[in-house]
């Protein structure tokens, strides 16, 4: 049976390779973003996640049955703070919620993260504030009391967005609705160039160094058609790190550090 699956951010990087990816399967598949995309067999909407009454619209339009949502969009660290906010946390929720109901059991909700969501400094009392945002006003209210700028943002965005994926696996369990998180580490798309202006150059060139390479869109897309696939069926409510290793030897290498020394006496 052909599963139906809206894409967002569908017109390059990791939404159009995730495309390319799911037509040649056989899905059918919407592409929502900010311009259309160039894939003659994916049906292209433009859509500001910015404007909620485009979303609705937007919505309205779909067919009866979407099968997957996978929630690719998102804007780098070179934006403005408000931006990266507005559409990577305030985004997602909104899909969802004007989606969701078309989602039959067996359906899947995939929003992709990142490993920056590591980086962020905020609070956890401060993310669930931002998680509580429904508007660009409520946005400008955090901003107003947690100031940040684009780089730093972004970081926090994607943090948001992963507990916002546990909090939906819950809300969904009962309705047979999988939500799954895929984190990419740095990926050879357009946007590469942003994170080496918000992250630096060097750091960038050390992960692709530590693990051989950066890697592509298609394999970031991969992991996020497998996740929509029924072939995930029991995989639910994790995070799936697409890094090649690149956590994997943080870890290592924080687990190799010589523990401290306990003083003498010192309870074991």
């Amino acid at each position: 049976m052909t599963s139906t699956i809206l894409v967002t951010g569908a017109a390059s990087g990791i939404g159009a390779a995730l495309g390319e990816r799911l037509v040649s399967r056989g899905d059918d598949v919407i592409g929502w973003d900010i311009r259309p995309g160039a894939h003659e067999r994916v049906r292209y909407d433009v859509v500001d996640l910015t404007d909620p009454a485009a979303i609705t619209v937007a919505a309205a339009s779909l067919p009866d049955r979407v099968d997957g949502i996978a929630n690719v969009a998102g804007v780098p660290g070179t934006f403005p703070a408000q931006r990266v906010l507005e559409v990577n946390v305030l985004g997602p929720p909104r899909v969802v919620d004007a989606v969701i109901d078309r989602v039959p059991p067996g359906g899947a909700v995939v929003n992709v993260a990142s490993l920056a969501a590591a980086r962020n400094t905020v609070p956890s009392e401060g993310v669930a504030a931002l998680r509580a945002a429904h508007d660009a006003a409520d946005v400008a209210a955090w901003l107003a009391d947690c100031p940040l700028d684009g780089s730093a943002a972004y970081d926090t965005s994607k943090r948001a967005l992963v507990e916002y994926s546990t909090l939906l696996t819950a809300e969904l369990l009962g309705r047979g609705v999988r939500v799954v998180t895929v984190s990419p580490g740095p990926v050879e798309t357009p946007i590469l160039v942003d994170f080496v202006a918000t992250m630096g150059k060097d750091a960038i060139d050390r992960s692709g160094a530590a693990v051989g390479r950066h890697g592509s869109a298609d394999e970031v897309a991969a992991a996020v058609a497998f996740a929509l696939s029924p072939e995930a069926s029991w995989v639910n409510g994790i995070e799936i790190l697409v890094d090649g290793g690149l956590s994997a030897l943080r870890a290592a290498a924080a687990l190799a550090r010589p523990a401290l020394a306990r003083p003498k006496g010192a309870a074991r």
